[in-house]
């Protein structure tokens, strides 16, 4: 994400926050230019995602829950003391947190809070660490030994003096990691810490009305992001009736740090001016939830989590996969809650599918239709690539009763496009997303009385929030902001390598973490309908579904395609464009939604294939937890293709669009 353009002023200790449901509390952020008198800073280097969180409401529900809203808490926290080396944490820093303890040894993990992980993690010296203990704050010194990064994991392990065993590694886990504030690294002029922009009054640059003054700032992997409190009174511009911005009060709302958003940064009024895309504050808008509210939302989850638990504990005995319910009886909470979260993700019903369609090893339709769907299928249209790069005829009426049947369609809302990204870098993500997005949006202005299209995109873990993120930046494309889903791709246990199925094995990283791996592009179909996302799409109307991966020759909602599943009443349209050696990058189809609601309904169509990969895992061995480090290729990987789609769809209801240069 770009840096804002402009900042005066200095800079002031980082935040101190606890546990890892909270911001980020210690990372830099780019510099600004003043607006009086500007000056031009040098940009400071990016920086990676400070944070893991489920999303910004979460945090800040934790962060109410400390400031006591309710005076029962606040009593309790009134009497609350901190034992130890210090009496206070005002001169400490959270740099990280004990997430876990690895090997037998007495090693930690630590996931780190911080933007200098190896001068906090790698260099000995003193530390000290924060937990609750026997209903009182402590916070110990500790001397780091040495440390290194996980391979694999955003996250190092570290050995502390006087931690030398499995136990003891274990009573640490959950503890923050505090350093000195006097210890932290010299901020260069063009940079500042986070906590330098919290509690800054936002101000709407064109109307000088206030919105609020900042909270928090977080970064979820797609930069900056800041929580506004509305109307707060802690800001430095007084409101009132005149200056006060219309959105409601006891809210919060996220403004992306992008230049073009928060151009003008002042450190010596703590106030910055915002020129926010239309419609933002407003599709941003949290209301905020009391604390009985609250509670009852996490009991509700907590036993939604509970009857998972339960129901899997069940399929996983006749699986006889019993031994990684073990874990559950054994740990501590922060790594029983863990596993209980994990089990309860998992779509068992698609689990055992997999696990008895491995065997079966079909080769995949899509591999034959190229070469022979001229010779047979009778649904075949070949497209010149021309054509299909633009949404308009230009003078080709070869395609016009399938042109107007297609913005028919589109002008109605009968359509909806679902996009797969991969997992590549960020930026290229970023441009190809822009660009699909952008030449979609243009086309759809330029269409009259059109109604905005469900969309939903379907994207690897480490992106969904990046993907959030860009979409509020860019005012969701003029997309229904009701209307758009973003999905974390279906993931499913990796298991060992046996010809056998019932000697298949879920494989573990630890006794409370489950080895799960992407389940591909097939399951699309799972998330669609356990997400309640396919209920929705039948209850707007939707008649059409395009389903596509991004790809540089991809063309969301062309109503030539559209146009042309619709007269010739197909089930399933995919676009296939010859090359020289018969292949495809990537995939574009358009389902009927009764042929989504077949695929979705009935998970036993989607045909999955066993993958030999090779993984390092743990296991129990006379009572210790080993881990083994293969050679070789020791596990199968669960995936299946959505192309498996193909098996499923009887040949008079196929219509094949042939590209054609």
């Amino acid at each position: 994400m770009a840096s804002p353009a402009s900042i005066s002023s200095s800079t002031s200790a980082p935040v101190s926050l606890s546990l890892p449901l909270h911001p980020s509390p210690y990372h830099r952020l780019p510099t600004l230019l003043s607006r009086r008198p500007p000056r031009r800073f040098a940009l400071a280097p990016p920086r990676p995602a400070a944070a893991l969180l489920s999303n910004p409401s979460h945090a800040q529900q934790e962060n109410e829950d400390e400031d006591g809203e309710d005076e029962e808490e606040e009593e309790e926290d009134s009497e609350e003391e901190y034992e130890g080396e210090l009496a206070g944490e005002d001169d400490m820093v959270e740099v990280g947190y004990v997430s876990g303890a690895h090997g037998v040894r007495g090693d930690v993990l630590i996931s780190p809070r911080t933007d200098f992980p190896e001068l906090r993690f790698a260099t000995s010296g003193k530390r000290w660490l924060r937990a609750r203990a026997a209903g009182k704050m402590q916070v110990r010194e500790f001397e780091l030994m040495r440390g290194k990064a996980h391979t694999g994991k955003k996250g190092w392990i570290v050995r502390f003096d006087g931690v030398d065993s499995l136990d003891e590694a274990r009573q640490i886990v959950g503890s923050a990691v505090l350093v000195k504030t006097e210890d932290r690294p010299e901020m260069e002029e063009n940079e500042i810490y986070s906590l330098d922009l919290v509690g800054m009054s936002v101000i709407v640059k064109d109307t000088g009305k206030l919105v609020g003054t900042v909270a928090q700032v977080f970064n979820f992997g797609g930069g900056d992001l800041l929580q506004v409190m509305v109307g707060s009174a802690e800001s430095a511009v007084q409101p009132s009736s005149e200056n006060l911005d219309s959105t409601p009060s006891c809210q919060h709302v996220w403004i992306p740090f992008a230049k073009d958003i928060v151009p003008d940064v002042d450190m010596e009024s703590r106030e910055m001016w915002i020129t926010p895309p239309k419609g933002l504050l407003e599709i941003n808008t949290r209301p905020e939830k009391s604390k009985k509210e609250r509670r009852a939302m996490d009991w509700k989850e907590k036993k939604k989590l509970q009857r998972r638990i339960t129901a899997a504990k069940k399929v996983l005995n006749e699986m006889e996969q019993g031994h990684i319910l073990e874990g559950l009886a054994s740990g501590d909470k922060l790594e029983k809650d863990s596993l209980a979260e994990q089990i309860g993700s998992i779509d068992f019903q698609l689990f055992k599918h997999a696990m008895n369609s491995v065997s079966k090893q079909i080769d995949s339709t899509l591999k034959n239709l190229v070469p022979n769907s001229s010779s047979s299928r009778k649904n075949v249209m070949k497209i010149p690539y021309e054509t299909l790069m633009s949404h308009e005829e230009k003078g080709n009426y070869s395609f016009s009763n399938e042109f107007n049947k297609g913005r028919e369609i589109l002008q109605t809302s009968k359509a909806a496009i679902v996009l797969v990204t991969n997992g590549s870098d960020s930026d290229i993500m970023d441009a190809e997303l822009q660009r699909l997005l952008n030449s979609f949006s243009e086309f759809m202005k330029g269409e009259e009385n059109h109604g905005p299209l469900p969309f939903v995109i379907v994207s690897p873990a480490g992106q969904v929030d990046s993907i959030k993120n860009y979409l509020v930046e860019n005012d969701y494309f003029g997309f229904d902001t009701q209307k758009v889903w973003v999905l974390e791709e279906m993931k499913l246990p990796v298991v060992s390598l046996s010809s056998e199925m019932k000697s298949k094995k879920i494989l573990l990283k630890s006794p409370w973490e489950i080895l799960q791996r992407p389940a591909g592009t097939g399951s699309i179909f799972s998330s669609l309908s356990s997400n309640k996302i396919l209920e929705a799409l039948n209850a707007m109307g939707i008649e059409y579904v395009q389903i596509c991966s991004a790809s540089d020759r991809l063309v969301l909602g062309h109503p030539l395609l559209f146009g042309a599943a619709s007269s010739r009443s197909a089930d399933l349209s995919i676009k296939l464009r010859k090359t020289s050696d018969n292949t495809e990058d990537g995939f574009d189809m358009i389902l009927s939604i009764d042929h989504l609601n077949k695929m979705c309904r009935d998970v036993s169509k989607v045909s999955f294939l066993a993958h030999p990969e090779q993984h390092e895992h743990g296991e129990c061995a006379d009572g210790q937890w080993i881990t083994i480090q293969p050679e070789v290729a020791n596990s199968h990987r669960l995936r299946a293709d959505v192309t498996s789609v193909l098996d499923s769809c009887s040949p008079d209801k196929l219509c094949v669009f042939e590209i054609v240069e």
